[in-house]
């Protein structure tokens, strides 16, 4: 079947590894291609700012397919102690540097740098829309609202552990290479002096963090009341919605993803003909 994936962030990528080594032949197309929300975000495995009666199910898939990578030393996941208001888990560390490469590798279709204004130039009988915030201008949802985000990458400080506070917003996330600090969760994008601040509340946590900034990285999460993984009919074509994850895109990549190839095997299995 010819799908066309709107989106190359984690869940578009996503897709399109499900789709294509299930046999379909797949385009993903994006505006963005190596500058995504997604190439911004912490990616540590916790569902954060995401609401559907869903997310446990589609978190815990994932989680096992990332635990499954962690022996794929160029997927770039590893597991991390995860301190969160007092409360240690055993979670994924996804390195946004190494694992986006490798989905684009493993990817088995086209990719098309491309902004999509309209489903009507696509000649795609089916498409995934994993166009993240960029959904609310795409198909005119007006209840996606943007979540802007900020992440500092800096020097990796002497912790093996990542830690997390909620109120404020704060965390330390050591990867391989380095570190993320963060964070900022608005409605309104974020003042000029964010980044000294994002940095004294994560040194005044961890006094180990480093003041040397290598990168400051923004993106907009994609919020919604709740997430909008469905299918319907729009224009002659089948659409497939896979949107609207909030802070938590990476970790219900794959169980969203498993939901969305469910689907279009159902349309495979109703011999639908495009």
């Amino acid at each position: 079947m010819r799908i066309a994936v709107i989106g190359a962030g984690v869940s578009g990528l996503t897709c399109g590894v499900v789709l294509s080594e299930a046999g379909h032949e797949v385009t993903i197309f994006a505006k963005e291609i190596e500058n995504t929300t997604s190439h911004a975000a912490a990616a540590i495995w916790f569902p954060y700012h995401i609401a559907s009666e869903h997310v446990d199910a589609w978190a815990n898939a994932t989680r096992e397919t990332f635990v499954a990578l962690t022996d794929e030393p160029e997927a770039g996941v590893s597991m991390i102690d995860f301190d969160v208001n007092g409360e240690r888990f055993h979670v994924p560390l996804i390195d946004t540097t190494r694992y986006l490469p490798y989905l684009q590798r493993r990817f088995r279709g086209s990719v098309v740098q491309r902004e999509i204004r309209s489903i009507d130039e696509l000649e795609h009988g089916v498409l995934v829309n994993c166009a993240g915030f960029g959904a609310r201008e795409l198909f005119g949802d007006e209840e996606l609202t943007p979540g802007y985000g900020v992440a500092v990458v800096t020097d990796k400080p002497r912790i093996d552990h990542a830690i997390v506070t909620d109120e404020p917003l704060m965390y330390v996330i050591p990867r391989t290479d380095d570190c993320i600090l963060g964070g900022y969760d608005s409605p309104e994008p974020p003042p000029e002096s964010e980044v000294e601040a994002i940095i004294a509340r994560c040194r005044a946590a961890v006094p180990e963090v480093s003041g040397h900034v290598r990168a400051v990285k923004h993106g907009i999460r994609p919020v919604r009341p709740a997430v909008r993984l469905e299918l319907v009919e729009m224009s002659g074509k089948t659409v497939i919605h896979n949107y609207g994850h909030g802070g938590a895109g990476f970790t219900v990549s794959w169980g969203c993803a498993g939901e969305v190839e469910g689907m279009v095997a159902q349309l495979r299995g109703c011999a639908v003909s495009r």
